[in-house]
């Protein structure tokens, strides 16, 4: 029990900040973005950054895009100089699908699906404001 007075006695509370991005219509499939956003999941944004700069695949680049894209807009919402940024949540559902008819041999035709994506990405920091 006094433990738990001692550390109320010099942090005041947990200040949580947060800064979301929705990006719909993406023209890339929603696997191959699901591929990079499970390796990014619940990791540092500097640690983030770096493997999306360096990995080979479409959706490396798309998510790197709209992650600096996040950082920059909880830049300009917060004013704080010292602050721990991590990657909350990724989410990437599927779009709409564009479907085409491609001929093929003996009279057939198959299907051809162009798919889209949608991502929503949500960075937090966890501040302590003490005393």
């Amino acid at each position: 029990m006094e433990s738990n007075n001692y550390i109320n006695f010099f942090f005041k509370k947990k200040k949580s900040t947060r800064s979301v991005a929705d990006v719909s219509n993406i023209y890339c499939s929603p696997r191959k973005l699901r591929l990079v956003a499970d390796i990014i999941r619940n990791k540092k944004v500097e640690y983030s950054l770096y493997i999306l700069k360096n990995i080979k695949n479409k959706g490396g680049g798309i998510i790197y895009k709209i992650l600096l894209s996040v950082i920059y807009n909880w830049k300009n919402k917060n004013n704080i100089n010292n602050y721990n940024l991590y990657i909350e949540k990724v989410l990437i559902n599927q779009g709409y699908q564009l479907k085409k008819i491609r001929p093929a041999s003996q009279g057939r035709g198959n299907k051809v699906r162009k798919r889209y994506s949608n991502i929503k990405l949500i960075i937090n920091s966890k501040l302590w404001d003490i005393k």
